[in-house]
């Protein structure tokens, strides 16, 4: 309900907002024109009435009603000139088309006024005359209208009403049927103008939306273009630091090919280890932002300490800080927040990291305050800072200001933007503060916690054999070279293996055999546009729905890892670490459900 008025209270705004945005244009229109007229345009008016009736009306009169009308018509031109040229705000069209309407009326009474002070019994010329200037000035104030209804409404029925009234004052059956039809022509003349005046107003709104829309189009043209060009970027640096470790390996292994010496492959293998822990990072991190990205983490939020956290990262840090002479100390007390523990924990990993690689001297703070029923979370340091312009860039995937060169000893450019996606994600506001040549501070802003909701830690300790043997494991993947290495690695651990390239041939091998398998491991992607779920769930179909299921992939793409998530099935990342891959099947198998 409150969601419902809280929609409507907003649709009533938007509408406010147009509704001011077509008075002001249509102001805007009539104004232009009044202002675009010669000044000295209006004065013949006025003097070719004192001219016509000097012989016929006292002349003080004549020339003060004069005087009157051209201060009338100036008023009006003024209020046009300050309108356009104060260039007044949406809002406050309104008032400035009241003013119109004001000196409209002080106007219409002047020439009112005339209709009596100046007609003249037994001139009939002088009397046509008036009156036919009297209607021609009614009717003129039709274009007025159009953009602003009031103006016509209170100039055209005073003059056009006094015409009517004098002539029923002559007390003649002619000028009576005159009258008559005098003020049958202010109706019609009203209603003209007011549907005149309301066709206006939506073509106004038509051009107002269709700007609306153009304005809406070109946003998204723009969005669309500089995420296709962040989307290269993004592509032609993630491509650079891939082939990098891939190049080293590939000359590594050349290396071995043609090594007959113990101990030079042995020198070479940590040189291949590294490589590879490179080519892992990287592709955790591209996961890490692919999984932000496709909306698959959720947080498991809960009360805990946040203290606790804040030593268990200086304890892992401080080797590192103390390998550049850094100091890395805490500032906190023992403080209760509401979050993810894993994901703030991430984020305050990758700030941590980043505050150390950039800092030469001096050190790094943690401190933790209250702030009202927050806790503002900060790590400072008194690192090279970032320049102002560039605060933005540094959230940017593969954006490293102070690494042009993409040493990759330095980063890969992807750890800030994973803290925004997280702190995003976690609803916990992230501002960033920084000085060249002072040092930064990250502030993550966190609710406040209730300790009494605190949940004890688990110390029961689940107990389980780490032995594989005997397990028979299905392994599906269309590429040859991963069933046979996944075949080598699984035999050894003692499993019972299956290999198969698709969902056919291992029904087939199953069949042959007689036999059904404990776990099946298979890619997500298979050949024919078939899917590792698909195949799972086709064989869990037919050979018993106790088989278990582990999906190992190498998709990045928000859509699939999604598609993966949602099917219920483990998923891991390829390339998995052997040793994560034995951890995971160990505890499916060691999961009482299974």
């Amino acid at each position: 309900m409150v969601q419902k008025v809280k929609e409507a209270d907003n649709l009533a705004i938007n509408s406010q907002e147009i509704e001011y945005r077509i008075t002001y244009r249509l102001l805007e229109d009539i104004f232009q024109k009044i202002s675009k007229v010669n000044y000295a345009r209006f004065s013949l008016l006025p003097l070719m009435v004192i001219v016509v009736m000097w012989s016929q009306v006292d002349h003080v009169l004549l020339i003060g009603w004069g005087l009157l009308i051209l201060v009338s018509m100036y008023i009006r031109y003024k209020v046009a000139v300050s309108y356009i040229n104060q260039g007044a705000p949406f809002s406050e069209a309104k008032k400035w088309g009241n003013r119109f309407t004001l000196a409209s009326i002080f106007s219409s009474l002047l020439w009112s006024l005339a209709v009596f002070l100046f007609y003249v019994q037994g001139s009939v010329e002088h009397q046509v005359f008036l009156l036919t200037l009297c209607v021609m000035l009614g009717m003129s104030s039709i274009i007025s209208g159009i953009y602003w209804f009031p103006s016509f409404y209170v100039f055209a029925v005073p003059v056009m009403g006094s015409i009517a009234l004098r002539l029923i004052f002559e007390a003649s059956l002619a000028y009576i049927a005159l009258s008559i039809f005098v003020l049958w022509f202010l109706v019609i003349v009203t209603s003209m103008a007011k549907g005149l005046h309301k066709s206006m107003r939506s073509e106004m709104q038509l051009r107002h939306e269709s700007e609306e829309l153009a304005e809406a189009l070109h946003i998204k043209t723009e969005e669309a273009q500089q995420a296709t060009q962040a989307k290269s970027k993004f592509l032609a640096a993630a491509s650079h630091d891939l082939r990098q470790p891939m190049h080293a390996l590939s000359l590594f292994i050349d290396a071995l090919k043609g090594s007959e010496s113990e101990i030079e492959r042995a020198n070479i293998f940590p040189s291949v280890e590294l490589s590879l822990d490179a080519l892992r990072k990287l592709f955790d991190a591209l996961l890490d932002i692919s999984r932000l990205d496709a909306k698959v983490v959720k947080p498991e939020m809960s009360h805990f300490n946040l203290s606790d956290i804040l030593k268990v990262l200086v304890e892992e840090f401080t080797p590192a800080a103390n390998e550049k002479k850094l100091k890395l100390k805490i500032h906190a007390d023992v403080l209760v927040v509401v979050s993810d523990r894993l994901l703030l924990e991430r984020i305050l990993r990758n700030l941590i990291s980043n505050a150390i690689r950039y800092t030469e001297s001096g050190g790094v703070l943690l401190s933790a305050r209250i702030r009202g029923d927050k806790v503002l979370l900060q790590v400072w340091d008194t690192g090279i800072g970032i320049p102002q312009e560039s605060k933005d860039e540094v959230f940017i995937e593969f954006q490293q200001l102070h690494n042009a060169n993409r040493d990759r000893t330095q980063g890969l450019g992807l750890g800030l933007a994973i803290v925004r996606r997280l702190c995003k994600l976690l609803d916990h506001p992230l501002t960033l503060r920084s000085q060249q040549g002072k040092g930064s501070v990250f502030s993550v802003s966190i609710p406040k916690g209730d300790a009494n909701l605190m949940m004890s830690a688990n110390t029961d300790t689940i107990i389980h054999s780490w032995d594989l043997s005997g397990r028979f494991i299905l392994v599906i993947d269309d590429e040859h070279d991963i069933l046979d290495a996944m075949q080598t690695l699984l035999s050894r651990w003692g499993c019972d293996v299956v290999a198969a390239e698709s969902l056919e041939d291992a029904i087939e091998v199953l069949n042959k055999n007689k036999v059904v398998p404990d776990l099946i491991l298979s890619d997500l992607r298979l050949r024919n546009e078939m899917t590792g779920i698909e195949a799972i769930n086709s064989l869990k179909k037919q050979f018993g729905a106790s088989i278990g299921g582990i999906l190992i992939t190498g998709e990045t793409s928000p859509e699939q890892i999604k598609l993966a998530k949602e099917s219920g099935y483990e998923v891991l990342q390829k390339p998995v670490k052997p040793m994560l891959l034995r951890a995971v099947i160990h505890h499916y198998f060691s999961d009482p459900a299974n």
